[in-house]
């Protein structure tokens, strides 16, 4: 294994360690009275400032010129969804377990084909010339909609349970999911229009006005009364699961190639219910088992058929 390999496994792990483990955190916070809005509001300036000073350190190194940002109408659609999918995700986690909010976030990817299936049908025909096409993105929903519904059929047991209400906090995180589909494809469309930009520059600033999107919304008289403990998971969440991670995540993706990318990716579900069953323990049924497997291979095979796409797009954009 060479240098490189090294780096970006070793960036993709810490990446999804602290997303493995963040979900379980914000539950416990929610239920010692912490808004979730004003989690998700502080998440996103905390995560920011980490990227900025990322960036800061970079140009100092690199002696890099300052890259303009393009605020078009797709910067804002991309913010406005991120806004959407961290309040929802946030607020979700009051009424579900971790593992359920993570594992239906983990299936975006085949949200993004369905999307692409309705609203992009020159990526279906792109996919069709040359591999199975439209079967196999079928194939993809109905096995992702089957671990779906197992975790919404589930019956979790844990130190945090509340049964009544979890159907609500799986339809918040079903549309926080929803939210965040509509992110990765504006992220990518905009990374195909404006080829020139500093991606995490680009991703600072998505970052910080979303989180001004979120501020009238999140309960700020409430920072008197948060304790020094919770001050501290919160900023911890902030550095680490949202900024240090985001940006682990931008370099393992310049080492590693789309497969084992996508594996690494698979392992923050995994972590979530590890730390939730240790730290909360949560009871791990069948139903989340066999769902948590058929949710992660819809996505795995999701994520690869869109990597597809992308081959071809790049391939098209040089011949023409």
């Amino acid at each position: 294994m060479n240098k490189k390999m090294i780096i970006g496994y070793s960036a993709a792990g810490v990446s999804a360690f602290f997303w493995g483990i963040h979900a379980v955190i914000i539950r416990i916070l929610i239920n010692q009275g912490v808004d979730p809005i004003l989690i998700a509001a502080l998440r996103l300036y905390i995560g920011a400032g980490v990227i900025a000073l990322v960036l800061l350190i970079w140009k100092g190194l690199r002696k890099e010129k300052a890259l303009e940002i393009v605020y078009s109408r797709l910067f804002w659609i991309i913010t406005a969804s991120l806004a959407v999918n961290f309040v929802l995700f946030q607020k979700g986690l009051e009424f579900t377990i971790a593992s359920n909010a993570v594992l239906l976030e983990a299936f975006a990817p085949v949200m993004v084909l369905i999307l692409a299936l309705l609203f992009l049908p020159q990526r279906v025909a792109h996919l069709t010339n040359r591999y199975r096409g439209v079967q196999k993105i079928l194939q993809i929903v109905i096995i992702g909609s089957i671990g779906s519904s197992l975790l919404l059929i589930n019956d979790p047991q844990d130190l945090l349970s509340t049964n009544e209400n979890k159907l609500i906090g799986d339809l918040l995180e079903f549309i926080a999911m929803f939210a965040f589909a509509l992110f990765i494809m504006g992220v990518h469309e905009y990374h195909t229009r404006f080829k020139s930009h500093n991606a995490l520059l680009v991703s600072s600033q998505i970052f910080i006005f979303a989180a001004i999107l979120i501020t009238p919304f999140a309960m700020w008289n409430q920072l008197p009364s948060i304790t020094s403990m919770q001050w501290f998971w919160i900023t911890m969440i902030g550095i680490f699961s949202t900024g240090v991670a985001y940006v682990a995540w931008h370099i393992a993706s310049k080492y590693l190639d789309i497969i084992p990318l996508i594996t690494i990716f698979n392992l923050v579900s995994i972590f979530t219910i590890i730390s939730e069953s240790l730290v909360l323990g949560l009871n791990i049924s069948w139903k989340l088992i066999v769902g948590s497997i058929l949710i992660l291979f819809a996505a795995y095979q999701a994520k690869i058929l869109n990597a597809e796409y992308r081959l071809i797009e790049k391939e098209e954009s040089i011949t023409s």
